[in-house]
């Protein structure tokens, strides 16, 4: 997962930020600079958290989205939901998730 670190420092300060775009990857995460989620903040864009093909979901740590909207995507419906189920344990204030052909919003729920 990528992403997280710079948005725990983000928490820390202070910050929440209003929306964070989780995304489900089909390969692992990718470190190259311009596409690396921990650099989105850097550049001054909306906060990413990336979960590669590699991660095991169960363990994850979503803390830093306690209380954010986030905004989860990705191909895979099996891996999507997985990650959805286990980051409602962190009480997100809402989930929006799509991927190519459903749309679901916990705030029509």
């Amino acid at each position: 997962m990528r992403g997280q670190d710079a948005l725990s420092r983000l928490r820390m300060e202070g910050c929440r930020p209003a929306l964070v775009w989780l995304t489900v990857l089909d390969e692992p995460c990718c470190r190259a600079t311009f596409l690396d989620a921990e650099n989105t903040l850097a550049w001054g864009d909306f906060p990413e958290v990336h979960v590669g093909s590699d991660d095991r979901i169960a363990s994850l740590d979503f803390r830093p989205l306690v209380g954010t909207t986030v905004l989860l995507q990705g191909t895979d419906r099996a891996r999507l939901r997985e990650v959805w189920k286990h980051l409602r344990s962190f009480a997100p204030a809402r989930v929006i998730a799509s991927d190519g052909d459903f749309f679901h919003d916990t705030e029509d729920a």
